[in-house]
C-alpha cells in the first residue's frame, strides 16, 4: 500500500482526534463557499506551514481541498469519507475509504451547518451528563456512549453568546486529549463561522501537536472562486495503491 507523505500526514492529523464525534446532517439548500487557510503545526518543537484553498458544496457534503504549499495536491472527499488525493506533479492518485477522512471532521463543516449547539456531539451518539454557567460562559458537559470510550469520555463544550468557542476532550481517566479554540467569527451565508481555529492535541503529559489555522476570502454562491469546483482529476492518472 502507498504510503501517504510525511506533509499529507500532518495535513490529516486534525481529522483523526474528531472521526467518531462529528456526524452532522446535510443542509437542504444548495450553497457553495470557496476560502483560503494558512495553517500552522507545530509538533516536538518543529513548525510546519501550509496553504490551502478549500471549496465547499452542499447539500453534496463535499470538500475540495486544494494544497499549494508546502506541497501541491488535491484533496478530495465526501460525508461517507470516500476520499481521493490526487498529485498534479505525478498525475498519480490515491484512492482511500474511512471516515476519518469525513467531510464531517472538517473544522468550519460544524458552523456551515449550523449545529452550533452540539457540533454533531448528540447525533454521535453523546447524552448532555451536565450544564453548568461560568460569568458569561455556557459549559455543557456531554458523555460519550459506550462504543467510543476507548477514544473519549467526556467533552466539555463552551458557550458564549450561543456560540461554540471552546472544547476540551477528556479521557475514562479524566486526562485532557484535545482542546480546541474557535475565535473571530463571521457571517458566512446564515452561518457564523470563525476565522481562525487552534487545536491541540496531547499525546501525553509532555507531548503535544498544536495546530492553528487562519480562515481568510471567504466567496460564496456566483461569486465563489470556481477553481476547486470545476477540478476533475484526469482519466488517465495512474492510481497508487
Amino acid at each position: 500500500m502507498k504510503k501517504l507523505t510525511p506533509i499529507l500526514q500532518i495535513f490529516l492529523i486534525g481529522l483523526l482526534f474528531f472521526t467518531a464525534v462529528n456526524h452532522l446532517p446535510a443542509q437542504s439548500a444548495n450553497r457553495r463557499v470557496s476560502v483560503s487557510s494558512y495553517t500552522e503545526t507545530i509538533i516536538k518543537g518543529k513548525i510546519s506551514k501550509a496553504r490551502a484553498n478549500l471549496y465547499y458544496e452542499f447539500p453534496l457534503g463535499r470538500i475540495i481541498t486544494m494544497n499549494t504549499e508546502p506541497d501541491n495536491f488535491v484533496f478530495i472527499t465526501n460525508t461517507l469519507g470516500e476520499a481521493k488525493i490526487y498529485y498534479p506533479a505525478k498525475n498519480a492518485v490515491i484512492l482511500r475509504s474511512n471516515p476519518t477522512f469525513s467531510t464531517r471532521n472538517n473544522n468550519l463543516y460544524y458552523f456551515f451547518t449550523n449545529r452550533v449547539y452540539d457540533l454533531g456531539l448528540q447525533e454521535a451518539g453523546f447524552k448532555v451528563s451536565g450544564v453548568r454557567q461560568e460569568d458569561d460562559f455556557t459549559v455543557t458537559t456531554w458523555q460519550a456512549p459506550l462504543k467510543l470510550l476507548g477514544q473519549v469520555d467526556k467533552i466539555d463544550l463552551v458557550h458564549e453568546n450561543m456560540m461554540p468557542i471552546f472544547s476540551e476532550y477528556r479521557n475514562t481517566k479524566g486526562e485532557c486529549t484535545v482542546k480546541v479554540y474557535y475565535s473571530d467569527f463571521q457571517k458566512v451565508y446564515e452561518s457564523m463561522v470563525p476565522l481562525l481555529v487552534t487545536e491541540i492535541i496531547f499525546f501525553n503529559k509532555t507531548d503535544s501537536t498544536i495546530r492553528r489555522t487562519t480562515y481568510t476570502n471567504f466567496r460564496t454562491g456566483n461569486n465563489a472562486d470556481t477553481a476547486g469546483f470545476d477540478f476533475m482529476i484526469p482519466e488517465n492518472a495512474e492510481i497508487e495503491k
